[in-house]
């Protein structure tokens, strides 16, 4: 999806997408090592798993900026609009399921609030790559 939005002159939405999934990718990855390991790791293990776990995204990234193609690019936007929209049902999900648990509303000014600064982050974002 990154390479294809670039390659089909949609360079805000490119940038965004790598911002985003540098963010999650990052916080996921060290998240989900920290309570498997015994010892801390190195500097040097650290970054050369950094680099496998990120390598792929990497290489789809140039592969998809370079050969692009109208309907590979279609499919690629698709997938990833599959992927936000299945992130988007499972946060909301958990969302109504912690409220009824705590018996808070699923919607509260914190939740709108929150979803107001994403959505004002992303605008910002659009802005400063297209000028």
């Amino acid at each position: 999806a990154i390479g294809a939005s670039f390659a089909a002159g949609e360079s805000a939405l490119g940038t965004f997408l790598v911002i985003g999934f540098t963010l999650h990718n990052i916080t996921e990855g060290i998240g989900i090592a920290a309570p498997l390991l015994k010892a801390r790791p190195t500097w040097k293990t650290f970054v050369s798993l950094a680099c496998i776990a990120g390598a792929p995204a990497i290489l789809g990234t140039w592969t998809g900026g370079f050969v692009f193609n109208d309907t590979l690019a279609a499919l690629f936007f698709g997938i990833g609009a599959g992927a936000i929209a299945q992130v988007i049902y499972v946060i909301g999900k958990m969302i109504v399921r912690d409220a009824k648990r705590f018996e808070m509303p699923s919607v509260s000014w914190l939740n709108f609030g929150g979803l107001a600064l994403g959505i004002l982050l992303m605008y910002a974002t659009a802005l400063m790559v297209n000028f």
